[in-house]
């Protein structure tokens, strides 16, 4: 009977402040069925610091236990002022007091209570917490305007980070000025994702977030949707660029989550800066198979091909490449430039056909692309260390010697 009546008295006070009762004749028959002696007109709502970054790799009976101690802290630390506690949500705790001063006087009271409990449960269940605070309330049926102004001024720890007390009288209204998050800004960040440069990407974030804390209350939700935007266009970049898309889709998935959920900008800033970095690895994974699918086609079509003329700006063209990335990509692929591989290849055919035939050396020459046989003749000693005559002579000699030895 005690547990369904404790029971009982979470639901009613949950129902109160969410003001899902409407008579206030209900109010206080319930209050009396209940055995509510406490008459609050004062709100707190406590909830912890980076719960989402802190507790995402626990398993649900760790953040239970971290709930339930979190509850016994607040209880034990609200005694003194006789308040009532009561778990609203996941990380929400909602504290119902009886104040007796009001105006500058109800603020200076309310903000010492709030720092003995924040210290209290901080000490006793080793995590951070932040306390909103509202107005004081004569009509115990306008108690659910306490606990809204008490979650707008929980809100603010979005810019004063961990382990803050905060009075709605203390707070000013959010701007929506969102001048900060520019089209120059994500086409920089885009980028710097697009050529892999991690710390460059980094750099435009640190800046970014710097002048959103020095700027002012932008309203937290209008920051996390413009960079949910951005986040939507990188990804958009990521794929074009190579990132291979379930990857991609579980980073995306991932980060939302984490940004919807973040309660502090710095939070926001590793957030965004984790997906960054996952990013950028995408887009540098899908450049290498990309690399390796356009550096194989483009090799194939020289071996195909070196007999004829043949340019740089030719076999890029038939890759779709630019022939400025077509020139840096292929010396990373092949260890040498473009001019040197088609003469590898050119002069080991020269060498096949002087030592397999009878042709002439301008013959040969004409056969693996040099119209001119002075020219071809150069470019073969260069590479073999003797004229082709005298390749052909040499080999022919020592192939004969061991013939007739044997």
């Amino acid at each position: 009977m005690r547990r369904l009546k404790f029971f009982a008295r979470l639901g009613f006070l949950r129902e109160l402040l969410s003001n899902n009762i409407e008579s206030v004749k209900d109010i206080w028959f319930l209050l009396k069925a209940l055995g509510i002696k406490v008459l609050p007109n004062t709100v707190m709502v406590v909830s912890y610091d980076n719960y989402y970054t802190e507790t995402r790799n626990k398993s649900e009976i760790q953040r239970r236990a971290l709930r339930l101690k979190t509850m016994e802290a607040l209880e034990e630390a609200v005694k003194p002022f006789g308040g009532l506690v009561v778990q609203m949500e996941e990380n929400l705790f909602a504290i119902l007091l009886e104040t007796e001063s009001d105006g500058e006087s109800q603020v200076k009271e309310t903000l010492r209570m709030g720092n003995q409990i924040r210290d209290k449960v901080e000490n006793y269940a080793k995590v951070n917490v932040s306390l909103g605070i509202g107005r004081r309330y004569k009509d115990f049926h306008n108690l659910h305007l306490s606990y809204k102004e008490a979650l707008t001024a929980l809100n603010y720890k979005f810019f004063l980070g961990k382990s803050q007390v905060i009075h709605i009288e203390n707070v000013l209204p959010y701007s929506d000025d969102m001048g900060l998050f520019s089209m120059a800004v994500e086409s920089e960040l885009v980028v710097k994702v697009f050529s892999c440069d991690k710390e460059g990407a980094y750099s435009v974030i640190e800046d970014l977030i710097k002048s959103i804390g020095a700027t002012g209350f932008l309203n937290p939700l209008s920051i996390k949707s413009r960079i949910l935007e951005i986040f939507n266009f990188v990804i958009k970049v990521a794929f074009e660029a190579g990132g291979e898309k379930e990857a991609l889709a579980a980073l995306c998935g991932r980060y939302i989550e984490g940004i919807l959920k973040s309660d502090t900008l710095e939070e926001v800033r590793e957030q965004v800066k984790e997906f960054l970095g996952g990013i950028v690895e995408e887009v540098y994974k899908g450049r290498k198979r990309m690399n390796l699918a356009v550096f194989e086609r483009a090799i194939r079509f020289i071996q195909q091909n070196f007999r004829k003329p043949l340019t740089l700006e030719e076999v890029a063209d038939h890759v779709h490449v630019s022939t400025y990335y077509f020139s840096h990509g292929f010396k990373d692929f092949t260890g040498m430039n473009f001019t040197q591989y088609v003469t590898k290849l050119r002069v080991d055919e020269a060498k096949k056909l002087l030592l397999s035939t009878n042709l002439s050396i301008k013959e040969v020459g004409k056969m693996v692309g040099y119209s001119d046989a002075n020219y071809f003749s150069r470019v073969f000693k260069n590479e073999v260390g003797m004229p082709p005559s005298s390749f052909k002579l040499s080999k022919k000699f020592h192939v004969e010697r061991n013939f007739s030895e044997g």
